[in-house]
């Protein structure tokens, strides 16, 4: 190797390690503005935050790089064990309109927002690109497909996909939820087969014919 490929990786690995400590650095300052953020809840940059005091992160959390997180006047929490993949994007609130007014004057100020807490519970996988809107609650367990729009109550261990987010299937069985919630969780956390069976039937098992037509498209 001659002298001046070795200098120039030489100035590359201590470029590359001087801006690793500066995103290190930033990093553990803008954690500290947390609501709360787990010691090992993982945050990879680059991420975008607003009000980061409203934002939760508990036990082995993952978000992945690319997201912006918007709590503005309500809460973004996720709960333990659950994760995103790159370019998450949660909003907390919505701009109204007012009759007679400019909407950049008055329906883009924050002091009139709606806001919703946003609330993603255990064991969620959520892929690349989703987007969580104002209200959305998901489940335990829950999978949320890649380029998702989610506005509301998605129930424990739901594959969603689209925009409009549909439900097109269950993890796994209620028999094979009970198998693992045992594992997993003390009794009087686990979900009971009452609840499960009913929202594997409502959700999935009367709708089969309307998940294919979707599914075709």
């Amino acid at each position: 190797m001659n002298f001046t490929k070795l200098k120039t990786r030489i100035s590359l690995n201590l470029f590359f390690s001087s801006l690793n400590g500066f995103y290190r650095y930033y990093f553990e300052t803008r954690r500290r503005k947390f609501g709360y953020i787990d010691k090992t809840a993982y945050v990879r940059f680059p991420i975008r935050t607003k009000e980061p005091e409203n934002i939760y992160l508990y036990e082995n959390c993952h978000i992945m790089g690319g997201a912006l997180i918007s709590a503005a006047k309500a809460k973004f929490i996720m709960k333990k064990n659950s994760g995103a993949a790159e370019g998450l994007t949660v909003i907390t609130t919505t701009h109204p309109a007012f009759i007679g007014e400019w909407f950049m004057e008055k329906g883009n100020n924050n002091e009139y927002a709606e806001a919703k807490d946003i609330i993603v519970e255990e064991d969620v996988w959520i892929a690349t690109n989703v987007t969580l809107l104002m209200g959305a609650h998901i489940g335990r367990g829950a999978i949320i497909g890649a380029g998702a729009v989610i506005r509301k109550k998605i129930p424990p261990y739901a594959i969603v996909v689209g925009n409009p987010a549909k439900i097109v299937g269950f993890k796994f069985t209620p028999t094979e939820i009970i198998e693992h919630e045992e594992r997993l969780y003390p009794l009087d956390k686990r979900l009971t087969i009452n609840v499960l069976e009913n929202n594997y039937n409502k959700h999935f098992i009367s709708r089969i014919q309307e998940i294919k037509e979707y599914l075709k498209q």
